[in-house]
């Protein structure tokens, strides 16, 4: 009978101490959590609420729950929403890490396919070779700055070029030179090689590829004789013996980039057609033709 009488005592002594205690805890906890109106709560604060951190025990939590201001309230489940869509995503790309592998390495592949350079194919490389011995004037087997000025010294000659014009186009043709393939001195001889390495890094650098085929406008003014923007047939074949290739060889070439059969060559066109020349690699393009049939396969 005493011992049943004590431990009630101890049992209604420690229930009151625990709601002591609780009481307290809930009036620090309603302190920490009821900031001054309009006082922000930063998210180290939210982090702590939502998680029941070391300022509370499981039961204070609950209890603070229920009597934080509802502002407060929403400002920690957003942050556990955040922080909780942020967890799930890092465990996806955790378990996905053999798929993202697999699609960087294909992306990687994709842009390595991009970088590739324009002018590795044989088809380009005949081009410029075709084009090599054409520029190759006196036929010894290089291009010299001499080769160049007595080409542009044939266009010049058919004068229809004002003086100032022909002035212009001196200087393109040595500013071009001098760009593509350095000194001019008798020494300076480009080899088939050389030139389509030369053509090649040219290609390849956005800033040059933007200049090539400056002297295509002077080449069609020269033999625009009666200055109508447009070259017909025997235009070109004029164009084609000034490049030493035969009238033949002009109307084959004429009837393949005259796409729309009118007879006749814009200023436009004979500048894109002769810029493509340079640029393209496909060989269904009818620019293939501009400089007359391709050499020989090696």
């Amino acid at each position: 009978m005493a011992f049943s009488i004590v431990s009630r005592g101890i049992l209604r002594t420690s229930r009151e101490i625990l709601e002591r205690n609780m009481a307290a805890t809930v009036g620090v906890l309603q302190q920490t959590a009821s900031p001054p109106p309009n006082t922000p709560i930063s998210h180290s604060d939210c982090h702590r609420l939502a998680s029941g951190g070391n300022i509370c025990g499981h039961g204070a939590h609950s209890l603070l729950w229920h009597q934080m201001p509802t502002a407060v309230v929403q400002a920690v489940r957003q942050y556990s929403k955040k922080a909780g869509a942020a967890k799930l995503r890092r465990e996806v790309e955790s378990d996905s890490d053999s798929d993202s592998d697999d699609e960087f390495e294909r992306r990687r592949q994709k842009m390595d396919s991009k970088r590739s350079e324009r002018g590795d194919s044989a088809f380009w490389r005949r081009k410029m070779r075709t084009l090599h011995r054409i520029l190759d004037v006196n036929h010894d087997g290089v291009v010299s700055f001499d080769d160049f000025s007595l080409l542009a010294k044939r266009f010049s000659d058919l004068g229809h070029l004002t003086p100032e014009v022909a002035a212009e186009f001196n200087d393109v043709i040595k500013h071009t030179w001098e760009e593509q393939f350095g000194e001019i001195t008798p020494y300076n001889l480009v080899t088939a090689e050389q030139f389509l390495t030369d053509l090649h890094h040219r290609l390849n650098d956005k800033k040059m590829a933007k200049r090539i085929g400056r002297f295509l406008p002077y080449l069609f003014k020269a033999v625009d004789f009666d200055h109508t923007g447009h070259l017909d047939l025997e235009q070109y074949k004029l164009f084609f013996r000034c490049l030493g290739l035969t009238e033949d060889d002009a109307a084959v070439s004429f009837a393949v980039i005259d796409k729309n059969g009118d007879g006749q060559l814009s200023l436009k066109e004979f500048v894109h057609l002769g810029r493509q020349f340079f640029l393209t690699e496909d060989d269904s393009k009818i620019s293939k033709m501009f400089w007359g049939p391709l050499v020989a396969d090696h």
